[in-house]
């Protein structure tokens, strides 16, 4: 089972996430805002962590620059945004961080993650 934290403030992405991930050999925890996201992280043990960019409390860059300076630094971390320009793009590769642009495919949602967990399978 994958372990995997989602932070975003829209409740209808909570839902689709859900939906497209559990049972897909994910377990799938989901917080509405930045600070829950990096508290959640910091107390418990994730496999990938998966954040919205713009998000109340703290954004998706503070979360991942939070999650760098963690105990367990070397955690996937996938930042979600409808920006995708050369500025944006430099401030998630200076995180070691991955990328996905909103919409999001939920039907690959769950390969495409797989694909960014060294040792982890392709499918369930």
């Amino acid at each position: 089972m994958i372990r995997l934290l989602v932070a975003d403030d829209d409740p209808t992405v909570a839902l689709l996430m859900h939906a497209a991930l559990d049972g897909d050999g994910f377990a799938v925890t989901v917080v509405d805002n930045g600070r829950a996201a990096l508290e959640c992280y910091l107390g418990t043990c994730f496999d990938l962590v998966l954040l919205d960019v713009e998000m109340p409390e703290l954004d998706g860059f503070a979360v991942a620059a939070g999650i760098r300076r963690s105990a367990r630094p070397t955690t996937p971390i996938v930042l979600v945004s409808s920006h995708g320009d050369a500025v944006f793009l430099a401030r998630v590769a200076a995180l070691d961080a991955d990328y996905l642009a909103k919409p999001l495919a939920w039907s690959t949602l769950g390969q495409r993650l797989r694909k960014l967990l060294p040792g982890k399978p392709s499918s369930p």
